[in-house]
């Protein structure tokens, strides 16, 4: 049968219904449920949050106690629709606190965490929704081993694509806990609702300090290539790395706290570490696959560290602006690394920016390449951007074809320029999950952080070049997404294939007729010029020694915290430097020399940002996206008559085979059945200068 949520029972004393006055207490109007940031009033959010959760809670417990069987309508279906409203109130409350500056939202979002943790665990730790997922798995099962095709109650068949989201179900509610009971159940309680407040002050604290400081939310900041004299540059440095360190926004307390409840709550569940209950539900599988991956590739790339630093040193050496006494050291590496790229190919960001302009590099750049190895087109809506929270965003209608005419595939939203309260990096995020079941599109936001210029044109340095293309490509596993299920789709697989798609299309940004199309001087349209192009793209390996160890020394920290026992968590927050330090160095990492990318007290996707000990998921996916670009690069199988691969058949091919499905098959299967092949870490240790 059916499901009718019951309303009325609500939980924690919240109202059944919101007053129509409040402003997220219907769907959105816009076009395909866009938002209206603009419309939001900031004291409708809780309310909208807290009955929103009063409903969803609601609608499990009418699921829940259903006595008919199992079946995919009164169960997976039911599921997949309920919590319409939190959903709504959510996306609204965390877009804003994570790009805006908005102190009211960024308390509430704190003073929310334990509510929600609670609320989750209302349904991760039901046995009963638990025993619907299991009886409907066992039916699978059944239906397998008998050669049949598995029927529900209701007579529906159960694809694979619904047999798929079953299983993960099972042992999603497995791995949270669902087994615990009595006191170790109200233990991981009030351990998840601790850790969501823990996570969300961690976040703010490393905004604020960033902003603060006036640096990157990396430790080495951009501004150390140009900045002199060498004392400076030290003094830059050592602002970046000492951020969260003291002060108002020390960190270092609340990661410690972190990291022993994660490894708590690991113990409790079963689990050797936190690592190995994140290992569990990823593509790796296990801790030792990831340590094996790692190992591959750190020694070598400190090497290669280790010689480069040999050249910049001489450079600074025989530098007039060094004064007797300075040695090179990590404040000087980007310096030096500039002046011998600049030297050795030709080109710096100061040469190439005037061909770098902003609207330039996302409508002929990064629009282009998706219209040649898709054929989707962009119809930018200004009438919707007046409703986004800043007025410099912008927002574009695709097409599934060729102008307006053809389908409407989804909408994509443009949040390019840094501004305070606004996290650091880059990112993309889902407005709407596209779903069939919910007759919904998707609604694809991508985020970055470039300085807005005071006047005059927005030039792009490299850097921001590639990141515009590499959230590109989330979002194009959002805008691609065809499944049934809304927890299926897009980027909603493992967090080690998530980056995939995104570094994947990357490698478009210097696609010779990429690169014509978007990179023409600002002033006067003239083309980057030839060898600039070609030196560009000659690049190949360069600096990659540095960029590959200092990624590593992050992914190793991460790995190194998130495997500890409960008893060996350092309880003294003088201790995290030194933990810090010895685990870099028992890897082999000289950290003076390479500074992690990311320090313990700074490091936001471990401890505020959903990755923790699964940083490493960067390098994984690339194992994938190096093998994958060979593929395109190919004749005979991406590549047409040496387009490189940038055609619609290896486009389309991608998309059907991998893009598009999202969670609903194996991503392992998606890959073979995309490229035909498993992946292979040959491809990247070429990339990377390290074979």
């Amino acid at each position: 049968m059916s499901v009718t949520p019951d309303t009325s029972a609500t939980a924690d004393g919240a109202p059944e219904s919101l007053p129509g006055s409040n402003s997220l207490a219907h769907p959105w109007s816009l076009d395909l449920g866009l938002p209206d940031f603009a419309a939001v009033r900031h004291e409708d959010v809780e309310p909208a949050v807290r009955v929103g959760m009063a409903q969803q809670r609601a609608e499990w417990e009418a699921i829940a106690s259903n006595a008919d069987r199992p079946t995919i309508a009164n169960t997976i279906e039911a599921l997949q629709r309920a919590g319409e409203l939190l959903d709504r109130a959510l996306t609204v409350l965390f877009t804003l606190t994570s790009t805006t500056d908005c102190p009211d939202l960024d308390a509430l979002e704190e003073r929310l965490g334990p509510d929600l943790s609670s609320h989750y665990d209302a349904f991760r730790l039901d046995p009963r929704i638990y025993g619907r997922y299991k009886a409907l798995d066992d039916l699978v099962s059944a239906a397998r081993d008998a050669g049949t095709e598995p029927v529900d109650a209701d007579g529906a068949v159960i694809d694979s694509e619904t047999a798929r989201l079953i299983r993960l179900g099972v042992e999603d509610l497995e791995r949270q806990g669902v087994a615990l009971a009595g006191a170790d159940a109200d233990r991981l309680r009030e351990i998840n609702a601790r850790l969501a407040t823990l996570s969300t002050k961690v976040g703010t604290h490393i905004a604020d300090a960033m902003h603060e400081a006036d640096v990157a939310n990396f430790t080495q900041t951009p501004a150390l290539a140009t900045t002199v004299p060498h004392e400076a540059r030290v003094a830059l440095l050592e602002r970046a790395k000492g951020r969260n360190l003291s002060g108002e926004h020390d960190t270092r307390a609340l990661i410690l706290e972190e990291v022993a409840l994660r490894a708590e709550r690991a113990r409790l569940l079963g689990y050797e570490h936190h690592a190995a209950l994140v290992a569990s539900e990823s593509a790796a599988r296990t801790t030792p696959a990831v340590t094996a991956m790692l190992a591959q590739l750190t020694a070598p790339a400190m090497a290669n560290a280790r010689r480069d630093a040999e050249v910049y040193a001489a450079r600074m050496a025989a530098d007039p602006e060094t004064l007797p006494g300075e040695e090179f050291g990590a404040a000087d590496w980007s310096r030096y690394e500039e002046a011998e790229r600049k030297e050795r190919f030709g080109v710096d960001d100061a040469v190439l920016a005037p061909y770098l302009e902003l609207s330039r590099v996302v409508e002929d750049g990064v629009f282009m390449a998706a219209n040649r190895l898709y054929g989707i087109t962009f119809h930018e809506r200004p009438d919707l951007a007046e409703h986004m929270y800043d007025p410099d965003m912008r927002v574009w209608e695709v097409h599934d074809g060729e102008g307006r005419d053809a389908p409407l595939l989804g909408l994509f939203v443009g949040d390019y320029y840094a501004r305070k309260g606004k996290e650091g990096g880059a990112w993309m995020n889902n407005l709407v999950d596209q779903s069939h079941l919910l007759s919904r599109r998707p609604v694809i936001i991508n985020c970055l952080n470039i300085t807005r210029p005071e006047s005059g044109p927005t030039l792009l340095t490299w850097d921001n070049v590639i990141t515009a293309f590499h959230e590109f490509g989330h979002a194009l596993h959002g805008l691609f997404a065809d499944t049934r299920w809304p927890s299926e789709s897009g980027t909603s697989v493992p967090r080690d294939v998530v980056e995939f798609p995104s570094q994947v299309n990357e490698k478009w940004a210097l696609h010779p007729e990429v690169l014509a199309s978007y990179a023409k001087h600002v002033d006067t349209g003239e083309p980057l010029p030839a060898e600039l192009a070609e030196q560009l793209r000659s690049q190949g390996a360069f600096g990659k020694g540095y960029a590959t160890t200092e990624y590593l020394g992050a992914t190793l920290i991460d790995q190194h915290w998130h495997t500890l026992a409960p008893e060996d968590v350092p309880t003294d927050p003088e201790q995290v430097e030194p933990f810090e330090h010895a685990a870099l160095a028992e890897e082999g990492i000289d950290d003076a020399l390479v500074p992690p990318r990311y320090r313990t007290t700074y490091f936001q996707h471990a401890f505020a940002g959903g990755y923790s000990a699964a940083y490493y998921a960067y390098i994984w996916s690339e194992v994938m996206d190096a093998d994958a670009t060979e593929w395109f690069r190919t004749d005979g199988e991406g590549a047409e008559d040496g387009d490189l691969g940038l055609n619609r058949e290896a486009g389309e091919r991608f998309r059907r085979e991998f893009l598009s499905r999202g969670d609903s098959r194996d991503p392992a299967e998606s890959y073979r059945a995309f490229t035909g092949r498993d992946p292979e870490i040959g491809p990247l240790l070429r990339r990377r200068g390290l074979a």
